[in-house]
């Protein structure tokens, strides 16, 4: 059975260990850097299985909608709905505070690399599109892509 809840400061660390198993998808500045410091400024949730973490979202307004920060889920535990029911319940969120879109950003279709190439799958079939395209200095990620859906009210 999975739970979802808000993040509290106590997950800070089972969040980081499920970061710190997804290289592929975090680099070391995000495990290193950025993560740690964005934990401690921005709400969420997290996915519990038996009382242990197995999924987190972290969330911040900004531009008149709700942004996902940060977003994983442990890999033997991807393709079970985890984060699709993160992804309701940050709708969920967005609907009570009158927010009428949920908003992210992601490695760009130009850059062919695996993992993202499913992180944008599943966005697309979550009803996310493409509002812009930017091209980077980063040659890790030498396209990024910002994405949103618009929710119902």
């Amino acid at each position: 059975m999975i739970n979802i809840r808000p993040i509290s400061t106590e997950d800070h660390q089972a969040i980081m260990n499920i970061v710190n198993e997804l290289p592929e998808w975090f680099d070391g500045r995000a495990r290193n850097h950025s993560i740690p410091i964005d934990l401690k400024h921005q709400d969420g949730f997290v996915a519990e299985s038996d009382g242990r973490i197995v999924g987190f979202v972290t969330l911040f307004v900004s531009e008149g909608r709700m942004n996902i920060g940060w977003f994983g889920v442990e890999r033997t535990r991807r393709r079970k709905g985890i984060g699709s029911r993160l992804l309701a319940q940050v709708e969920l969120k967005a609907k009570g505070m009158g927010l009428k879109e949920i908003g992210t950003y992601t490695l760009g279709d130009s850059v062919q690399y695996t993992p993202y190439e499913a992180t944008r799958a599943f966005y697309w079939k979550q009803g996310f599109k493409i509002y812009q395209r930017n091209k980077t200095d980063n040659p890790s990620c030498a396209e990024e892509i910002k994405i949103s859906k618009r929710i119902a009210e």
